[in-house]
């Protein structure tokens, strides 16, 4: 699979792909693992920034005759609906760039997640264009705009209550705001039941976050750099390295055991500009000459 990020030059998930040819490896492949072939899923990310799990999972739609995009050549591709937030208009703007040159299309609202509906403020980060939150004081802001924010419950119930698939996954990814979110899901924990992928970042968010989930008996699991445990209470990676737990259903616990075990790799192949990789190289040229002087 190839995918043309150029478009996203500048941000903070590109230099993060131009760096190490590839961004959260153990998300993807926890989502691919998850969405097997036999099961119509319907993927949401919430907080989708430049839209980087979406497109590959769009681009991989497309790679239904394509048995060389992975390494178990054995398996197809799998059916799924994605859907995505993005509130920060250069954020969107890229994301639609994204599409057009990838020749692929998800549904991309600009509408916020939160617990209510309404309009409230964000604060777009002066550190990062991954840091942007609806919580004033997460990062120092050099603005804040207002931006329409809804409910899950109040945009996904009746859709999930009706559609046809076999599961649901939804990835959350908010910058503190994550707890609200999931008070606004609370409808959709109870009867829909999904998967949910969700940033733990420590000593901020950990205590809400377990008790909604315990109070609606899932369980956490966390990765260690090798593999997904099970854990019994919550707390963010210190170091900030492995900051996404997933949270599952207890009656869905065998079967998302039994899913990890799979192996749907896609290889991947980043198309980042020649700017980008003149840039890159120049870094590795750098650094080499430093450590010689050294």
């Amino acid at each position: 699979m190839r995918l043309d990020i150029t478009a996203s030059q500048g941000t903070q998930i590109f230099k993060m792909i131009t760096n190490d040819s590839q961004f959260e490896p153990e998300i993807l492949d926890a989502l691919l693992n998850l969405m097997q072939v036999q099961k119509r899923s319907i993927f949401i990310d919430v907080g989708s920034n430049i839209g980087i799990f979406p497109l590959i999972l769009a681009k991989l739609m497309q790679q239904k005759d394509d048995e060389n995009s992975f390494k178990q050549t054995s398996q197809q591709v799998p059916n799924i609906s994605i859907h995505a937030h993005e509130p920060l208009p250069m954020l969107q703007e890229i994301s639609r760039k994204l599409m057009h040159d990838n020749k692929v299309k998800y549904d991309l609202q600009e509408t916020a997640i939160s617990n209510v509906k309404g309009e409230k403020s964000l604060y777009v980060s002066a550190m990062s264009d991954s840091s942007n939150s609806l919580m004033e004081g997460f990062r120092p802001s050099k603005e804040v705009i207002q931006v329409q924010v809804n409910t899950l419950d109040n945009l996904y119930l009746n859709y999930l209550s009706t559609a046809q698939h076999d599961q649901v996954i939804i990835k959350i990814d908010v910058e503190t705001h994550e707890p609200e979110v999931l008070e606004g899901a609370q409808k959709i924990l109870e009867k829909i039941r999904p998967i949910i992928i969700c940033e733990v970042l420590a000593k901020r968010t950990e205590e809400r976050l377990e008790l909604i989930f315990k109070s609606k008996d899932y369980a956490m699991f966390r990765f260690t750099g090798a593999t997904w445990i099970k854990e019994d209470a919550l707390f963010g990676d210190p170091n900030y390295e492995y900051r996404d737990w997933i949270f599952v259903p207890k009656e869905l616990l065998e079967y998302f055991e039994t899913q990890l075990q799979s192996n749907l790799k896609p290889v991947i192949k980043f198309k980042t500009g020649k700017n980008a990789l003149h840039k890159y190289y120049q870094r590795i040229k750098e650094s080499v000459k430093k450590r010689i002087r050294g």
